[in-house]
């Protein structure tokens, strides 16, 4: 792979760069080389150490017939949905660092045939999001046409017209992988629904917010601090109950 300055390079995860240029740096002590890049999305600057260019994953843009074979195996039938969420994450961040154009169509109708089941979470939404966009602007590139007719042509080969794509049912992947619910493993916190929570839970939780609030005032002299701030009433209450009679405010007068 070339690396000459105007070149233009995928970098995983990253998307359409241009190669600016060459330059050597001192770091901690060492002259290392680096690969000047400008990220064609919005003009970010990254450099990527040259002894590092083959491990981050660095590629040329795909070639037509690279394309073609993505097209055809966008418009394959497909029947698999990997429900094993631990299992998906890992092959999904596969796919997106070092599969290439293909590894990017894999994510994007591997995301699709699961949403058809349920909801993708957040996290995976995001995912399916930025590897379509990917896949949209590497599409344009290789063929010199604009993102929008990539993109349209993207969608024609998933939802062919006229061809419905057969689907499993949530039964067929219970027998299958013995799913209890038939959908795999929650993974992502932010979908619960908190109006689920018990009105239970909801008590206690402002009974421990309760605050204590402590009385830091001098005490008078000659008072007890028991007899501190109690209430009229309450002292009354007291001394009736054992007997002693109560003086009324004309008695004390």
């Amino acid at each position: 792979m070339t690396l000459n300055a105007g070149t233009r390079i995928i970098y995983p995860n990253q998307g359409i760069c241009v190669v600016v240029g060459k330059e050597s740096k001192e770091v901690a002590g060492q002259k290392l080389n680096f690969i000047t890049l400008r990220r064609e999305i919005d003009g970010a600057v990254v450099m990527v150490p040259e002894s590092k260019v083959e491990s981050v994953g660095l590629r040329q843009l795909a070639s037509s017939s690279e394309v073609d074979s993505v097209f055809s195996f966008l418009k394959g039938d497909s029947d698999k949905a990997n429900l094993d969420w631990k299992q998906r994450a890992r092959t999904n961040v596969e796919r997106m660092s070092q599969g290439g154009l293909l590894g990017l169509a894999e994510v994007v109708k591997g995301l699709q045939v699961l949403s058809e089941l349920r909801p993708l979470p957040t996290k995976e939404h995001e995912l399916y999001d930025n590897a379509r966009r990917l896949l949209v602007t590497e599409i344009s590139a290789a063929l010199s046409m604009s993102e929008c007719d990539a993109e349209d042509t993207i969608d024609v080969a998933l939802f062919p017209p006229g061809k419905a794509r057969p689907k499993r049912t949530v039964e067929e992947f219970r027998k299958t992988l013995g799913d209890e619910d038939g959908l795999g493993a929650v993974d992502d916190f932010t979908d619960l629904d908190l109006a689920s929570i018990p009105l239970e839970a909801e008590a206690a939780e402002v009974e421990m917010q309760v605050e204590v609030k402590v009385d830091l005032k001098p005490e008078p002299a000659g008072e007890s601090p028991k007899k501190r701030g109690r209430p009229a009433k309450l002292a009354a209450a007291v001394k009736a109950k054992r007997g002693r009679p109560v003086k009324s405010a004309k008695d004390k007068s």
